[in-house]
């Protein structure tokens, strides 16, 4: 089985037909079908059916192809570094950032480490709940920034600061709110704005819920604050994140019973155990660890 072998019978299978393959791989149409055959011949199965004038794959064409669709890509990424390496391509750093992160004492960190690595590339994707360790687990980001949630012992992990979570809404929104304790009966039947867990491989539930309330979810941390602003529901926010619109009135700070309403959340960077760093994503770790003394 070689490379050329599998991009013919992806292109047949995409292109709909041998020719339509030719075309798309710059090689001729007999050249397409012996390469599929000699795939067929390798493991002794049919992955197209001849029945129809097109061809159409068979139950065991169709499992081929997709595990050939993911070794190839795999290899093209791969041809895609060594070019790059070939090239001396600047060296990368990948950061996986929790949403509740957005506002870190790291930035001075970051700041500084760019400024000794002018040429390094950097990304920071920001994810909720399980997207944060789902970015490390998929080895999209080397390190990653967050709280304890979903930490096992396939991660290191180091504590480099808090998060303070106020449980806000609009000061019309509920009758003396910010100035008496609301109870979960009031709260129930409206909207509790959350975020949704970015994760697909095995989602988090939400933690700090009233049980059977009703729940909103949105995809970032500012429409959950426009939503707040507008006095459509209430939520628990990072203070960071509200401190100018409750210095504005626009947002009071609200205590609910029997409920964490305020709370301060460690946050950690975190590694795979299991994985070695990069020379760059090394650094960043030991730099992060010393500016905390």
């Amino acid at each position: 089985m070689t490379n050329e072998q599998l991009r013919a019978f992806i292109a047949v299978v995409e292109q709909g037909s041998f020719r339509a393959a030719a075309a798309e791989v710059f090689k001729t149409q007999s050249t397409v079908s012996a390469a599929v055959r000699a795939l067929e011949d390798e493991f002794d199965l049919l992955l197209f059916s001849r029945d129809s004038y097109r061809p159409a794959l068979t139950p065991a064409g169709k499992a081929f192809y997709r595990e050939a669709k993911k070794v190839l890509g795999q290899v093209q990424s791969l041809e895609t570094l060594g070019h790059h390496l070939a090239q001396g391509a600047a060296p990368s750093l990948a950061l996986s950032l929790s949403a509740m992160c957005a506002y870190p004492l790291w930035l001075e960190t970051v700041k500084g480490f760019c400024a000794r690595y002018p040429q390094m590339h950097l990304s920071i994707n920001t994810q909720h709940l399980s997207g944060v360790l789902e970015s490390l687990l998929r080895e999209k980001a080397d390190l990653a920034m967050g709280p304890h949630t979903g930490l096992d012992e396939r991660f290191e992990f180091v504590r480099v600061g808090d998060i303070d979570m106020l449980t806000v809404a609009a000061p019309t929104y509920l009758s003396g709110a910010g100035e008496r304790t609301i109870t979960q009966a009031e709260l129930r039947g409206r909207p509790h704005i959350l975020l949704s867990d970015t994760g697909s491989m095995s989602p988090f539930d939400h933690v700090h819920v009233i049980p059977g309330g009703q729940r909103w979810y949105v995809g970032d941390y500012q429409m959950k604050k426009a939503l707040l602003v507008a006095g459509m529901g209430w939520a628990r926010m990072p203070a960071q994140m509200v401190a100018t619109q409750l210095e504005k009135g626009q947002l009071v700070a609200l205590e609910v019973e029997d409920f964490t309403f305020r709370s301060r959340v460690p946050i950690y960077l975190i590694r795979l155990r299991d994985l070695p760093l990069s020379e760059l994503a090394q650094a960043f770790w030991q730099e992060m660890i010393a500016s905390l003394r």
